[in-house]
């Protein structure tokens, strides 16, 4: 989980340090619910609301602000609005308010396709910080296949124009899976229309009803067709002059890997340092993904839980074959994702070492392609080049 992308301000950056080194829960991720109205292939949060009703009820909007007076008293000042689909949130509307009053500076995460106007005319009148959309697709008939939904397209695109014309803040996500791949270049050049920033993510977690099936069995890509798209999909977002500069930063730190000690395991991100995440449940976690530390916030109030989450999160460690490995400064392979596609913290995933391997290779052979045989001439070597 990153609370911060790419548009963030040198201050906002400096809080966000000085956060981490102090323990500071100044950015916070509340899942309000797991419901929603796309059913997409890949999710691995959505519930209907009868498989809901049996793990519990929402919380209350005064459950919310009572713990967000909480959160403010321990440092919060960062807020994502997520869900399922957030803005089905019966009380949406007066929690957002009331946490724009208390000074959070809150983001929103949805799948745009319930904005209408109202619900732009709404969000011109309050601006949040961002509202992150989602974009499963360039065309309807990909959001029938990957959503299950009819026109999910036109209603999402719709949604991002409305806020736009009132000069709110958008970003289109993307999230690349079979039924989608072939979208990938559409969804970014709708973005460079509207000029809207655009990130498109090529590594989905397996979902839930996924995880037993092999890759060919599950909606999301394999390993090496997804690294592939992450190469195409960045180097068309970046542009020639600024890929090739991560293209050579990615081999710089292959070479750095080579020449230092391992690594001591620990999780490298703000999770359970600066961040938190806490379900619909109202049970905090270090992420969105991991299942522990689990602390029932509203019971154990929320300075104690975030004190139990970082003592938590302390104990937690990848595999020691991955702090070894030459591409250990360029893997996505963390605690969160060895636990999605193998069930523990310390495995070592195979589907992730194919994909940086995958990943390294295209950029190996685009350096050769452009003649920098400086950054591309010594293969490193580890657990991903092993046969």
């Amino acid at each position: 989980m990153d609370p911060i992308g790419n548009d963030a301000s040198s201050f906002e950056r400096h809080l966000f340090q000085r956060a981490e080194a102090n323990r500071i829960p100044i950015y916070g991720v509340l899942e309000l619910l797991p419901l929603c109205n796309l059913r997409c292939d890949m999710c691995y949060i959505r519930m209907n609301r009868k498989d809901m009703e049996k793990k519990g009820r929402l919380r209350s909007l005064n459950k919310w602000l009572s713990l967000a007076e909480e959160m403010k008293q321990a440092g919060t000042l960062f807020l994502l609005l997520t869900g399922g689909e957030p803005l089905l949130y019966p009380d949406f509307k007066k929690l957002y308010i009331h946490l724009q009053k208390m000074g959070m500076i809150v983001t929103i995460n949805t799948n745009g396709t319930l904005i209408n106007k109202e619900w732009a005319d709404f969000f011109a009148t309050q601006k949040p910080r961002r509202i992150n959309i989602t974009l499963y697709g360039a065309s309807n008939e990909t959001y029938e296949s990957l959503c299950h939904v009819s026109d999910g397209f036109d209603h999402a695109l719709n949604g991002i124009r409305l806020l736009k014309e009132r000069g709110i803040d958008v970003k289109i996500n993307g999230s690349l899976a079979r039924a989608n791949l072939d979208d990938r270049i559409r969804i970014i050049e709708i973005g460079e229309q509207l000029d809207i920033p655009v990130r498109i993510d090529t590594y989905m977690y397996p979902s839930v009803r996924e995880r037993s099936c092999p890759y060919n069995f599950q909606s999301r890509l394999d390993p090496e067709t997804a690294a592939k798209a992450r190469i195409d999909v960045l180097h068309r977002e970046m542009g020639e002059e600024i890929f090739t500069q991560y293209a050579q930063e990615t081999m710089g730190k292959i070479q750095i890997a080579e020449q230092t000690p391992p690594t001591d395991g620990c999780m490298t991100c703000r999770a359970g340092k600066s961040s938190f995440v806490i379900n619909w449940q109202g049970h905090m976690r270090p992420c969105v993904v991991l299942d522990e530390p689990d602390i029932p916030v509203l019971e154990t109030g929320f300075q104690e839980a975030w004190n139990q989450t970082i003592a938590g999160t302390k104990k937690i460690q990848v595999s020691k074959e991955c702090t070894q490995c030459n591409y250990r400064y360029v893997c996505n392979n963390c605690p969160a994702s060895a636990i999605a596609e193998c069930g523990s913290y310390d495995a070592v995933p195979d589907y992730i070492c194919r994909y940086t391997k995958t990943t390294v290779s295209c950029i190996q052979d685009y350096l050769k392609d452009k003649g920098d045989a400086n950054l591309t001439s010594n293969e490193p070597e580890g657990k991903y080049h092993e046969e």
